[in-house]
């Protein structure tokens, strides 16, 4: 019987009454006790002594796509680079070290991070890269960029004439690349990905795989592995097949199931053009009857359906999609899922209360999108900026959203999106430092049907728990991103992360 005590200078449980203790029982993975008293002086039990820090709950990460996020691992990143110069470069370094005819495949290409703030060009690498076929996946995960040799290679059943691929012809593209990932690189960079989140506090995410993100029979590798892995990894299918869904015993379908696209890509479907291109509303990938037939036949399989929805058009198409199934078929406590939300209306937010559903939304998006003069302010013009990503709005609604990263688009770090939310761009919709951290927790375990097992610091609970460096609630708010740091990371009572310079 593994059993020992963790001390603390303060516990935040995140329970229903937000009780504080001093120390917790951890046996057998499990949260025993807790307690406010001291311990007893003479005890046989082991005790780890982190008086100096304050625990919260493990934080959950609600949108992964953990196979595209390893991907990255072992593909070339090109978010460090700061000219097309470079980046050639790097491509050209990659190049020399594969056999000819070899893929090369980069990631978190963003122009707006480099000196020329344009996309690089297919001739430019034409003129680089005769014998190897390029693709490039820009940071918005929803375009990309392909060399001739590249594009003659895929056999696309459609041609673009456009620099950039988006839509279906990008998911094609990404898709057919993927397919000629050695699985054993795949299992590396997931293993590499899952640390690099247990180091961030992370003691669970929502994997989001399947379809053009990932590579063929990943969500059976995820399952095959769990037992491997440092931390909890809750896969939801990305599939419309309903009978794939079920031969893995799995309860949930979808995830990123595409309404929409992207602001970044233009894709994401709005009512009004955007301000960067008037001839531009985006793209809806499904009309109404076949949406409306796919939930009511998933929603009536007993299945929790998650679907990415971003644009307010899009939103728009998927509330009517779901109020129509819903109504007709009512369901307690279905906790039916929109990933993103980034621009509703105020009619949707009311909608999603009135309808029972969820939210994952990402508050990091804010941090590398939003302000004067950034991407959502360019792209969607100053009114709807200011309307992005309405999290005061959502709150105050009682609806219950959870956190994620949309990784790899933006970091596995709870704490930069705690940090976001509580900093957003606009102050009318920024939300408290408690409702921020509820939000990457309870939350988080919430809308994933966790909360009976994780999310709060309550006996009886998963012993996930994680040590932070400073009291969240006494330090500056602006300076979350730059103060918090985690400790020491406990995930089903072991301790797979801890500062090295700990002795304890």
């Amino acid at each position: 019987m593994e059993r020992y005590f963790l001390k603390a200078k303060n516990i935040y449980s995140f329970d229903d009454s937000f009780h504080e203790y001093s120390w917790a029982l951890i046996e057998n993975g499990r949260i025993k006790d807790l307690g406010v008293y001291e311990l007893p002086k003479e005890t046989d039990t082991l005790i780890y002594d982190f008086s100096e820090f304050i625990a919260i709950p493990g934080f959950i990460d609600t949108h992964v796509h953990l196979s595209s996020t390893a991907i990255n691992e072992i593909s070339l990143d090109l978010s460090n680079f700061s000219s097309i110069k470079d980046i050639i470069k790097a491509l050209e370094a990659t190049r020399d070290s594969l056999p000819e005819g070899e893929w090369i495949l980069a990631k978190e290409f963003d122009p707006d991070n480099i000196d020329e703030k344009r996309n690089i060009t297919k001739e430019e690498l034409d003129q680089h890269f005769s014998k190897h076929p390029v693709l490039i996946i820009r940071k918005d995960a929803h375009s990309s960029i392909i060399n001739s040799l590249g594009e003659s290679l895929l056999e696309f059943p459609e041609k673009s004439d456009e620099e950039i691929l988006k839509g279906k012809i990008h998911q094609i593209a990404v898709g057919k690349v993927y397919q000629k990932i050695d699985p054993s690189l795949l299992v590396r960079g997931i293993l590499k990905t899952l640390r690099k989140a247990a180091e961030n506090g992370v003691s669970t995410i929502h994997a989001l795989e399947g379809g053009y993100t990932s590579p063929p029979g990943t969500p059976q590798l995820i399952m095959g592995l769990q037992q491997y892995f440092p931390i909890d990894v809750i896969l939801y299918y990305q599939t419309t097949s309903i009978n794939k869904v079920k031969s893995l015993n799995l309860h949930t379908i979808g995830g990123c199931l595409l309404v929409d696209g992207s602001i970044s890509s233009l894709t994401a479907a709005l009512f009004e053009p955007y301000d960067i291109d008037k001839n531009s509303l985006g793209i809806l990938y499904w009309d109404l009857d076949p949406l409306v037939n796919f939930i009511k036949t998933a929603h009536n399989e007993g299945l929790q359906i998650a679907f990415h929805a971003v644009g307010d058009r899009g939103i728009d198409l998927l509330l009517r999609a779901y109020k129509k199934v819903i109504k007709e078929f009512p369901k307690e406590d279905h906790r039916h899922r929109i990933e993103h939300f980034e621009l509703p209306k105020k009619e949707h937010i009311k909608l999603v209360k009135d309808l029972g559903l969820t939210l994952s939304m990402q508050p990091a998006f804010l941090y590398f999108w939003g302000g004067t003069g950034n991407m959502y302010e360019t792209y969607l013009g100053e009114d709807r900026a200011q309307n992005i990503i309405p999290l005061k709005s959502i709150f105050s609604e009682k609806i219950v959203a959870g956190g994620g990263s949309d990784s790899s688009v933006t970091p596995i770090d709870p704490i930069l999106g705690v940090h976001s939310a509580v900093n957003h761009p606009n102050p009318q919709e920024k939300i408290s430092i408690k409702e921020a951290i509820k939000m990457f927790t309870f939350n988080s375990a919430y809308i994933g049907f966790l909360d009976k097992e994780k999310g709060s610091i309550e006996k009886g609970k998963i012993a996930d728990i994680v040590f932070l460096n400073e009291d969240p609630f006494k330090i500056d708010p602006q300076k979350i991103k730059a103060s918090l740091e985690v400790k020491v990371n406990i995930s089903k009572g072991r301790i797979v992360y801890k500062d090295v310079k700990l002795k304890t």
